[in-house]
């Protein structure tokens, strides 16, 4: 297997209609609503797993939060931890786009 970046291999007009492609999946309208209800429907498990994950990181963001204001971590422990839980959030969003877009986009 070949570790070339495949975006490498491809003209502007053929990445700018990739990139344009992804965007309208993302889009807001009513076919993008139903095919987004459709993925979550036929993931259900998947979904309510991810949500689990982002909700548990995202109080365990608050947390932090917290424990910096009460002065009981430093700066420096808070910006380790922070950076973490960011990243984590960044991945699991990720997880959610894969699952509306049906793709495998990497972070």
């Amino acid at each position: 297997m070949s570790n070339k970046d495949p975006e490498k291999d491809k003209d502007p007009d053929t990445i700018r209609k990739s990139l344009n492609d992804v965007v309208q999946k993302l889009g807001q309208d009513s076919e993008a609503s139903r095919r987004w209800g459709n993925s979550i429907h036929g993931n259900r498990a998947e979904w309510e797993k991810l949500k689990k994950q982002i909700h548990d990181r995202q109080k365990a963001l608050k947390s932090l939060v917290v424990e910096k204001k009460a002065g009981t971590i430093g700066p420096d422990e808070f910006d380790s931890a922070f950076r973490k839980i960011q990243d984590e959030l960044t991945e699991l969003e990720f997880k959610v786009y894969n699952m509306r877009l049906g793709t495998k986009i990497r972070a």
